[in-house]
């Protein structure tokens, strides 16, 4: 009778527990971790309609969560005559915490049929160390979660005048011992530059001792130009990881990070004025260096003729040298190449020229001359070329050589007669049409209405009403409509404006965002190389488009004026490159 009555009274107790606790509970997968290491939340919920649990309370305790994975089952059961379906829902949140001590997971609220039920609270031991499993005796340093990957930015200059060259380190440290990983963003992001050109990018992998310990090192470079004076500022270098390791139980953990450094603060000095004539806006050190690619010279027959103008600075503020006057050659227009040194702001840009001697007899090529203001000297300085003494064989026949490179209109005036039984060449277009002086036919009254005519302007009609439409309600059509009209009414502007390589360049850069429906505002040339790139425009085209928007840059870079000339030849340029990127990205997104 007693064993009856106690066993009775502990199913009472049970059921009152049970009834108590609800139909909701939470577990956690470990009761000790480490500061910044993940571990799981799981809250279980049964009955037939079940809420999203309120995470509010674990979020103002200072625990960091991210999404949750979900998992839930459904059961029907029929007694009686009834049916009732029952589910079971499991949400499993990954979870850290960034500070040491015992921290309690307060109670989570889940409503389940209406009724909101509440989970038991927990604690948590959060200590600083990590568990590296096993380690050698002499190693006793307490490891932690910053110890095993941290990241730092730096650049090697705080101080700079406009356009000077700084070059931005960033590295991230991995620690090269216990089977450390670490998993990063696909795709790195940088830190925000505003007021800077980005130049040169590199990345390199080493290996350094730090604080006594061993880290692999993953190397950011980039090079930054300032493009205006005052205090700037490289914004902090910020992303998220996971640090990976094994424990004293060989068992895989993972502790989710915000990397995150300081920004850095730059000075930028502006330039002395008033900037002397022929400043295209270079601001370092230079060297300038002037070959012949041959030692004899025979009169009519080019040669190369090469400068280099290397040393440390923005290669885009590096213009062409002004060649002294010589009457006895004529140049071409050069070919370009940058080099860029890796890991440096060290360049090297190559003018290639066709010299084609036209006298014969001694002459002598005067120092190329170019232009630059010295950080270190603080004034603009001119660096020189050496002088290049030629002697020049005349040619085996003097009446008549060749000199490569004529301008364009002695081209179209010169005119070579063939008359060797060939038809001479039919200028006037009248001729080759021949006129009839039958009278032509005019169409009937009844004619200009028949069915057909009326059919064809109702459809007409009809498809202009929907071209239209489709104008108002589609953003990224009307751009493409309107792109080339609106380019070409801002280039036939440009020359007459106060500023024309502005104008010039907003006229560009506006014409490609309708064309590929972007954001056109702040484009800069590499970005524009970029999104013709993803959109599959052709590297010559792209090629184009590029120099000319960097040839607009160089201009407002440098703070000098364009002449009327070179406005309309950059202008004529930018216009047959936006014909041809019209023909090109309309059949693409045809």
């Amino acid at each position: 009778m007693r064993c009856g009555t106690l066993i009775i009274i502990c199913a009472a107790f049970v059921a009152a527990v049970a009834q108590a606790q609800g139909p909701v509970s939470m577990d956690v997968s470990a009761r000790r971790v480490s500061m910044n290491e993940v571990f799981h939340i799981s809250i279980t919920a049964n009955g037939s309609e079940i809420s999203e649990p309120d995470m509010q309370d674990v979020i103002d305790a200072g625990i960091r969560l991210d999404t949750p994975s979900h998992r839930s089952s459904t059961s029907i059961q029929t007694i009686g005559g009834e049916t009732a379906v029952t589910q079971s829902r499991t949400w499993r949140y990954p979870a850290s915490i960034s500070q040491e001590g015992m921290v309690t997971i307060p109670r989570i609220s889940v409503t389940v049929d209406g009724q909101e039920y509440f989970t038991q609270p927990k604690e948590i031991e959060v200590t600083r160390t990590v568990d590296m499993g096993a380690r050698p005796p002499d190693d006793t340093a307490e490891l932690t979660i910053e110890d095993l990957a941290f990241i730092r930015a730096a650049t090697d200059k705080r101080v700079v005048y406009n356009g000077e060259p700084l070059l931005l380190r960033l590295r991230l440290y991995v620690l090269d011992q216990f089977y450390v990983s670490l998993e990063t963003p696909r795709r790195m992001p940088m830190p925000e530059t505003h007021g800077f050109q980005t130049g040169q990018q590199w990345q390199e992998s080493y290996s350094e001792m730090y604080a006594g310990r061993r880290y692999r090192v993953t190397e950011l470079s980039q090079v930054l130009y300032p493009t205006t004076s005052g205090d700037l500022t490289v914004g902090a270098w910020e992303w998220q990881g996971g640090v990976r390791w094994f424990n004293s139980r060989r068992q895989p953990q993972t502790a989710a990070r915000v990397f995150e450094t300081n920004p850095v603060q730059i000075t930028v000095l502006p330039l002395p004025t008033p900037r002397p004539s022929g400043f295209s806006g270079a601001v370092g050190r230079f060297d300038v260096d002037a070959r012949l690619n041959a030692e004899h010279l025979t009169q009519g027959a080019p040669v190369r003729f090469n400068i280099t103008i290397s040393g440390e600075g923005n290669p885009n503020a590096i213009s062409a040298p002004s060649l002294p006057e010589m009457p006895w050659a004529h140049f071409s227009d050069p070919e370009v190449e940058t080099q860029q040194q890796q890991n440096s702001t060290e360049v090297q840009k190559h003018f290639s020229y066709l010299l084609t001697p036209l006298r014969a007899g001694l002459q002598e090529i005067p120092p190329v001359q170019f232009l630059y203001f010295s950080p270190e000297s603080k004034e603009y300085v001119t660096a020189y070329g050496p002088a290049i003494p030629v002697e020049i064989q005349p040619a085996s026949d003097s009446d008549t050589f060749v000199a490569i490179g004529g301008s364009a209109e002695e081209q179209r005036r010169r005119i070579e007669v063939y008359d060797d039984g060939l038809l001479p060449i039919i200028t006037d277009p009248q001729v080759v049409f021949s006129v009839s002086t039958r009278p032509g036919r005019r169409l009937g009254f009844l004619t200009m209405f028949s069915p057909v005519v009326t059919l064809a302007l109702l459809i007409a009609t009809v498809f202009t009403l929907k071209h239209r439409r489709r104008l108002l309600r589609d953003t990224g059509y009307a751009r493409r409509y309107y792109a080339k009209s609106t380019c070409i009414k801002r280039l036939d502007a440009a020359t007459a404006a106060e500023d024309p390589t502005d104008s010039l360049y907003r006229a560009l850069t506006g014409f490609i965002g309708d064309m590929l429906n972007i954001n056109e505002a702040g484009l800069t040339s590499s970005e524009v190389e970029a999104v013709l790139s993803e959109a599959q425009v052709p590297e010559a085209l792209r090629s184009v488009v590029v120099r000319s928007l960097k040839a607009c840059e160089r201009a407002r870079y440098a703070g000098r004026g364009t002449s009327k000339e070179e406005a309309t030849a950059l202008c004529s340029a930018v216009r047959d490159a936006v014909e041809q990127l019209h023909e090109l990205l309309r059949e693409k997104q045809s």
